[in-house]
């Protein structure tokens, strides 16, 4: 490709280097038009005779919004600074970093092709992003997954639509979709049939591979599953007219715990080769959210359970407290409150062991448990001391509860019971309960 015009643009030396540079490079005259490029040039501008044209018909600068490098000013060909990051739609959208330098009244301009690092930061700017949900106490799972899921579809390149799955008692659950109609989120499927769907061994799907499937093997995989799991894939999940599937198993603690699918409808090329990774960078966003919010749950688990019995604790009490005292007058309930004491712990410590007193105190705690209907909850709030509460217990059945207890531990109990009123303060309550037991211990 000679150069053109009365007057040369390059001396043979500077000509024959630029045109083998692996990089894109055009010269634009003074009003930005092409007035020359070299063979990658050609191969980037997706037009068969593009001098005389401007380069900004086929490039332009980033949306602000989205920009993670600096963005080039427009007019960028001959504007300053002398470089920034433009884009070229297409089928898929191509990030260049250009450089920019004044030849011959013109402007000399090299293109340096970063799509995969720049969808990549973006994967890891929107991590930030919604990690920072979780730092902002955000406790909301599928919110949470939504926005992973709407990010993914915005910066994997071809991806169109997708779907995230939580693993729930052994079956996944739609938590999060884009494209989908919402009868998608009302169908659980079992674990089998997601392995079948993703398709590569144990070991991939244990290490989070992303596999990548497209139109026609995807029917035909849709189509190894069985009855109304196929009806719903080809109805509910679309899969007669999606192109391309990627599927990444969002691997937790060495445990799938749901997979991030992304889908195009428009072509089986898609995906370039660098979405499996990028979409690998959401699901391991994915793992960390769902660790984050598990660890927070688990915390706060922690903090409102009694570690030797696993039954609330005191603090656990307070926040109940109100809450049933509300619903009881709301609904027009009766609500008991009964106060347990088992008694002789203090001796059996001191004759058999602690672990004695504490095997004693877990037996109360399971039978108290196992006495416990829906609506009924219970709480270790000291050493030996418990407290039960019972929506829609009247006070005179309260006598026959204490009982069964007391036959199912098999431990000596004292207990008193009170009916929670609408204006008693959880102490008030907790004072008259108490002086019920101690009546209840001295009387037998």
């Amino acid at each position: 490709m000679e150069p053109t015009g009365q007057e040369a643009l390059f001396e043979s030396e500077t000509y024959q280097w630029l045109v083998s540079l692996p990089l894109a490079v055009v010269w634009l005259d003074e009003r930005g038009r092409l007035g020359w490029l070299n063979p990658v040039a050609s191969t980037c501008i997706p037009d068969t005779q593009p001098l005389g044209k401007r380069l900004e018909s086929w490039f332009q600068p980033t949306h602000l919004e989205t920009r993670v490098l600096e963005a080039a000013a427009g007019p960028w060909w001959h504007s300053t600074p002398s470089s920034g990051l433009v884009g070229m739609a297409g089928r898929r959208w191509r990030w260049f970093q250009v450089y920019t330098t004044p030849h011959r009244g013109g402007q000399l301009c090299l293109l340096t092709e970063v799509t995969q690092q720049y969808n990549q930061a973006l994967a890891y700017q929107s991590s930030l992003e919604v990690l920072s949900s979780l730092l902002t106490q955000e406790d909301n799972l599928d919110a949470l997954m939504q926005r992973v899921l709407e990010a993914a579809v915005e910066v994997v390149p071809g991806a169109e639509a997708g779907s995230l799955l939580l693993l729930e008692e052994r079956r996944f659950r739609f938590a999060a979709h884009i494209g989908f109609g919402e009868t998608l989120k009302a169908h659980l499927l079992d674990q089998e049939y997601e392995r079948l769907w993703y398709g590569l061994s144990e070991q991939d799907w244990c290490l989070g591979r992303p596999r990548l499937l497209v139109s026609p093997q995807l029917q035909e995989r849709s189509q190894l599953l069985a009855g109304d799991q196929r009806n719903f894939f080809i109805k509910a999940a679309q899969t007669a007219e999606i192109q391309a599937n990627i599927c990444t198993p969002v691997v937790l603690q060495g445990q799938v715990m749901a997979t991030l699918n992304l889908d195009s409808f428009t072509s089986t090329e898609a995906f370039p080769p660098e979405a499996l990774s990028i979409a690998q960078t959401f699901a391991l966003q994915a793992a960390t959210v769902l660790h984050g919010l598990l660890s927070r749950r688990s915390l706060s688990e922690l903090a409102l359970t009694d570690s030797l019995t696993g039954l609330g604790n005191r603090r656990a009490l307070e926040d109940t407290y109100p809450k049933l005292q509300a619903q009881a007058h709301r609904l027009g309930l009766p609500l008991a409150l009964i106060y347990w004491d088992m008694d002789g712990l203090k001796k059996l410590n001191d004759h058999l062991g602690h672990a004695a007193g504490d095997r004693a105190l877990q037996t109360l705690a399971a039978a108290l448990g196992k006495m416990a209907r829906q609506s009924d909850q219970a709480f270790r709030i000291g050493g030996d001391e418990f407290v039960s509460l019972h929506l829609g217990l009247e006070l005179t059945e309260v006598y026959e509860l204490v009982r069964r207890v007391r036959q199912d531990s098999g431990q000596k109990v004292s207990a008193g019971g009170v009916e929670v009123r609408a204006e008693k303060s959880l102490a008030t309550t907790l004072h008259e309960a108490d002086a019920a037991m101690y009546q209840d211990k001295h009387g037998h």
